[in-house]
């Protein structure tokens, strides 16, 4: 009686462990019941082939790792390693047996960060220190709309960001760019 009592205390303890996902993959299902697999940085939807990308790439532990349906629409959210920056998303759209690149943004979570009803993603890089105390980096950041089942960039939150962040906004802002501390033009 106790060997039996052992063994299904052990296959208790062992079923759940046996039955948890390989580091390198993902499952997702989405309401139109696309099955989506992201397995050894190939994505497969559907069980076609739809898109490869380098494994060692893909951070597979993420919580930022998702679907998002707005619309007829599904996204997929995979984070990458920006190493030694900031970490990336790459954004594909799902359709039918295919997975479109879309676009590369600064990991973040997917929200609705300025609360105007539609969730939005982005941010921005580091940068380097600059060596004088009475300037900095123009640190510019990019974030995107998801809207009416498409991506767009999101003009109004990337200048409220880089305003609060660098005390202006720069349309075209150049990589490396210096600009004075604590002046604020308009």
């Amino acid at each position: 009686m106790r060997s039996l009592l052992k063994l299904c205390l052990s296959l208790f303890i062992a079923l759940p462990a046996m039955a948890q996902k390989s580091a390198n993959e993902l499952h997702f299902t989405s309401s139109q019941q696309q099955l989506i697999t992201v397995y050894k940085g190939t994505i497969f939807v559907n069980g076609n082939k739809a898109f490869v990308l380098h494994d060692d790439i893909i951070n597979y532990k993420s919580k930022r790792n998702r679907l998002v349906e707005n619309g007829r629409s599904v996204f997929l959210f995979l984070e990458v390693n920006g190493s030694p920056k900031k970490n990336k998303m790459y954004v594909f759209n799902i359709d039918h047996s295919l997975a479109d690149s879309l676009l590369t943004a600064i990991s973040s979570d997917v929200k609705d960060w300025d609360h105007d009803g539609n969730p939005e993603f982005g941010g921005a890089d580091l940068t380097d220190t600059y060596p004088s105390p009475d300037s900095m980096y123009y640190i510019s950041s990019k974030f995107y709309e998801i809207k009416k089942g498409k991506i767009t960039y999101d003009a109004e939150l990337t200048e409220t960001t880089d305003k609060k962040a660098n005390g202006i906004f720069l349309a075209n802002p150049v990589n490396g760019q210096v600009i004075p501390k604590g002046k604020k033009r308009p």
